[in-house]
């Protein structure tokens, strides 16, 4: 948030005027499309496929709820009350429906929540929304990738397929040989490593007509999977994922985020749309969430401790709207509600996951308490 604030500062026209000029922005563009990049390779490094299969029932039911209840509602209000294109309408019901999951992850640690109740169905239901969102902002990549080309389907389709057999061949071949190779001699050489397989599996999507977002994201996936292959320790102590953290989010990733805030005009929000936005944002991921934990048997306010757990939005779809921007998908003012949309969630739902646990906890211990001195 203080980054994206950062450059919404930044980003007003006096302060633009006088800081930047043409080159610079050009210079300042370049590293944050590098930043997007290492982001979305550290988004895939975060999936987590192993987890799929804990809570599987209740976390498939939270995640099908709470992704597609916000997803259809914002392409239907888009579409059919505001009358934007379907392109545009499905990048914003996507960006609506997707979640952070690293952002829960944090709160969840700060708060010692990770092996609650709570925070395991968080997880999980955050492992499967991975999956889904996988999906999901593959095929809008290479949906707004092919509109931006006037590249037909079928060959996207048949891209896609030749990017899969090499991404197998990178997989079982490439990656190995350079684990081998490294052999953790040095955080450099670790690091040099990642930053091969992130640029060799970006570089390849591109090439094949998709997106390099979407060859980073995969990256990551198979990196953590090869990492995760004969080793027990978790994949975050490894120390090519450390090295890659450092450097990322030290440097690159935070100017990306800062590149949104200058990109995001303020005097262009339609405050209408942003408004729908927003609501659509809260009330269709908790609605989502309580539906899916209730069909699976837990409480109502176990529901709504999920649902604020996993509404919080500022990665993927933030990614996703900066590049739908620049191929001329959404006009500027839709890119900024849905700045404004992922500020708002991100500011708000740790605070109300914070106020709920604290009660949700505070009364438990309370009943234990009285149980054990034999009140009712």
């Amino acid at each position: 948030m203080a980054q994206i604030s950062a450059g919404i500062i930044l980003g007003f026209p006096v302060v633009k005027a006088l800081l930047f000029d043409g080159q610079s922005l050009m210079q300042l563009k370049l590293l944050a499309d590098i930043g997007i990049i290492l982001l979305f390779f550290f988004i895939g490094l975060e999936t987590n496929v192993s987890v799929f299969t804990r809570h599987i029932k209740e976390s498939a039911l939270v995640s099908i709820f709470n992704t597609s209840i916000p997803l259809l509602l914002g392409f239907a209000v888009s579409h059919y009350i505001f009358g934007l294109p379907a392109l545009a309408s499905l990048v914003i019901g996507i960006s609506l429906g997707v979640s952070s999951q690293s952002i829960s992850l944090d709160f969840l640690e700060e708060l010692k929540l990770v092996k609650s109740r709570i925070g395991q169905l968080i997880i999980s239901a955050g492992a499967v929304d991975d999956v889904f969102e996988l999906l999901l902002v593959s095929g809008v990549v290479a949906l707004i990738k092919a509109a931006s080309t006037g590249a037909a389907m079928s060959s996207v389709i048949t891209h896609i397929s030749l990017f899969v057999l090499n991404l197998i061949a990178i997989r079982y071949i490439v990656i190995p040989l350079l684990l081998r190779v490294t052999n953790e001699k040095s955080k450099h050489l670790l690091f040099m490593s990642a930053l091969i397989v992130v640029l060799l599996t970006a570089g390849l999507a591109e090439w094949m007509g998709l997106d390099a977002l979407v060859g980073a994201l995969f990256g990551g996936i198979l990196l953590r999977q090869t990492l995760l292959f004969g080793v027990k320790k978790p994949w975050e102590e490894h120390q090519i994922a450390h090295a890659f953290h450092i450097v990322s989010f030290g440097f690159l990733v935070p100017i990306f985020f800062v590149w949104i805030g200058l990109n995001t005009s303020l005097s262009a929000l339609n405050l209408p749309l942003t408004a729908a936005f927003i609501a659509i944002a809260f009330a269709g991921t908790i609605i989502g969430t309580v539906i899916g934990t209730r069909l699976s048997g837990a409480s109502l306010k176990e529901g709504l401790l999920v649902g604020w757990g996993v509404n919080a939005k500022g990665d993927t779809e933030l990614v996703i709207a900066t590049l739908a921007l620049q191929t001329g998908a959404i006009t500027l003012s839709i890119f900024s509600g849905l700045i404004v949309m992922a500020l708002a969630t991100t500011l708000i739902s740790p605070i109300v996951f914070r106020i709920l646990i604290s009660r949700h906890f505070g009364l438990r211990k309370a009943l234990k308490k009285g149980a054990a001195k034999g009140r009712p």
